[in-house]
């Protein structure tokens, strides 16, 4: 295990008002035997949100994790929001959060007394400021394709961040094989390390058969979802299977911030449950007859790891997705690839009728194998060997 070390992390999720993320995972675990500090997201771009909804609520959120500023959540874990513009890409409004970023993290890490940290780079917002600090070691964990994502108002200007990451960063650590092929290019110190699940956790969800009453219709199966509710899944794919499989009931765990549900709204055999605590989740995929994956096929999804993937096996659950390079080239055996949404109607259908106590059993094994403790014990490996390669040379 690592031990002993300060680590700041620039985090991709608000600690505060959002669910679990890989990195949230990662820092608890490591909070175990080292001093962590993570960073709220410092990208919030109100020029590239314009389209999301409920950006009021989102923009209040910020405001108090804000008043927070520095908050202890756990022993040893520190969660601190950063003031800043919410704005990107602008060079004088750059300028400015650089300053102000460089101000408030002196002022950190003085009062928490972190001598020479571990930088964890998951937001690539901070590269700016990395060259202002005398870290022991820059990791930059690359959990998506950043450069592609949907809500920046400057996309070149998060490319040139993206590529500065990959290339500076002592160790680079990637969630997807494709991430890896593409990252081993720009550093020669790349792994792939796919995300954890909290095995335990979902297993006995599954295992203690938990109800959720409001949800059980024993004429009905269940096709289920769980997570934020985006355009970016694929709203014109749901439809088409609600409207096919009037006999399924569909129910979605999560808060919509873009897209137009509204037709999926008014269907029968839809439910939308909002957003939904993590310690809840296992309980809702315990009751799932069958796990859903579905996005539109753009580069930001074609490039992921699904962190629920590994979640929904820990259910043993049926599971169909649309072809995410990482599942379809490591897990059709046990996950139905669909390529259309006639296809992904039909393997609804499959799955809900042909699984196997087989593949269910594999599925479980496949998720045991990747849980957190593994994840980490692997992680802490990679950095402590990265750390030792650069201090003996």
């Amino acid at each position: 295990m690592l031990e002993n070390y300060n680590i700041v992390c620039f985090g991709p999720s608000d600690w505060w008002g959002m669910n679990p993320s890989c990195a949230t995972h990662i820092m608890r675990r490591l909070a175990v035997k080292n001093k962590v500090v993570y960073i709220n997201p410092i990208s919030s771009d109100v020029l590239g949100m314009r389209s999301r909804k409920g950006i009021t609520a989102r923009i209040w959120r910020k405001v108090k994790s804000a008043l927070r500023f520095v908050h202890k959540a756990e022993d040893n874990l520190y969660v601190c929001s950063l003031i800043f513009i919410p704005l990107q890409g602008v060079a004088v409004v750059d300028w400015l959060n650089n300053i102000f970023f460089r101000i408030q993290l002196h002022l950190i890490m003085a009062v928490l007394r972190l001598d020479r940290p571990i930088l964890w780079v998951e937001n690539v917002r901070c590269v700016d400021v990395i060259p202002k600090f005398h870290w022991r070691l820059v990791i930059y964990h690359a959990s998506d394709l950043f450069a592609q994502c949907p809500y920046t108002y400057n996309r070149d200007k998060l490319y040139e961040r993206e590529k500065y990451a990959a290339a500076n960063s002592d160790l680079l650590i990637c969630v997807s094989r494709r991430l890896f092929e593409a990252k081993q290019k720009n550093n020669a110190n790349t792994y792939y390390l796919p995300h954890g699940v909290d095995f335990s956790l979902f297993r006995k969800a599954t295992e203690d058969n938990h109800q959720w009453e409001e949800l059980r219709d024993p004429q009905r199966p269940i096709a289920g979802y769980f997570g934020t509710l985006t355009g970016q899944n694929d709203i014109e794919l749901l439809e088409y299977c609600a409207v096919n499989l009037p006999e399924i009931c569909f129910v979605f765990a999560g808060q919509i911030t873009a897209g137009d549900y509204g037709k999926l709204m008014a269907m029968d055999n839809i439910i939308f449950l909002g957003k939904t605590p993590y310690e809840e989740i296992p309980k809702l995929c315990a009751i799932f007859d069958l796990c859903l994956l579905p996005w539109r096929m753009t580069e930001w999804i074609a490039n992921c790891n699904p962190l629920k993937l590994f979640e929904y096996m820990a259910s043993g659950r049926p599971i169909v997705s649309v072809p995410i390079n990482e599942i379809a080239s490591n897990y059709s055996d046990v996950v139905s690839i669909a390529h259309s949404k006639e296809e992904f109607c039909d393997a609804i259908r499959r799955e809900l009728k042909n699984d196997t106590e087989d593949r269910k059993r594999k599925r479980v094994e496949i998720a045991r194998l990747n849980c957190w403790e593994n994840h980490n014990k692997r992680l802490c490996d990679i950095i402590q060997t990265t750390l030792e390669r650069k201090y003996t040379r």
